[in-house]
Formats: C-alpha cells, sequence, structure tokens
C-alpha cells in the first residue's frame, strides 16, 4: 500500500505475533489467554497499540483506495 512506507517497520515481536493471530481469527486458546493476561500490562500496552494502530491504518488506506477508484470509474 502506498501509506505502508510512511508507517514504520515494527520487529516480529510476542505481542504482534498474537494480534497478528487474533486478527486472522488463527489464535489458539492458550494463545488467547496470553494475549489476554499481557494485555493489561503497562509495558506491553505500548506494542499492542502500535501493532492494532498499524493494523487499522492498514485498513483505512485500502479502503481509501478501494473508494478512489470506484468513484475513478466512468459511467
Amino acid at each position: 500500500m502506498f501509506l505502508n512506507k510512511y508507517i514504520p517497520e515494527m520487529k516480529s515481536s510476542r505481542p504482534s505475533y498474537l494480534m497478528d493471530k487474533l486478527l486472522k481469527n488463527n489464535i489458539s486458546k492458550e494463545e488467547l489467554e496470553e494475549l489476554l493476561d499481557s494485555i493489561g500490562d503497562t509495558k506491553m500496552s505500548e506494542e499492542y497499540a502500535l501493532v492494532l494502530e498499524k493494523h487499522f491504518n492498514q485498513l483505512l488506506a485500502k479502503n481509501s483506495t478501494k473508494k478512489f477508484f470506484d468513484n475513478d470509474i466512468p459511467d
């Protein structure tokens, strides 16, 4: 996506891995419990927030691109 170059890449980490599994609806019960246990940890909160921000920025960019191309097609 064109906006991704403006989003700093984050090194792969356990929070990133767990959030990726959750967002893809591919998380095990044990991984979900781990995520929920660690989400309140103040040391991890910032990392979870960054992962979610990156994910939703990608969704917004994808949606904006789609709207642009959908509206750009002449009748």
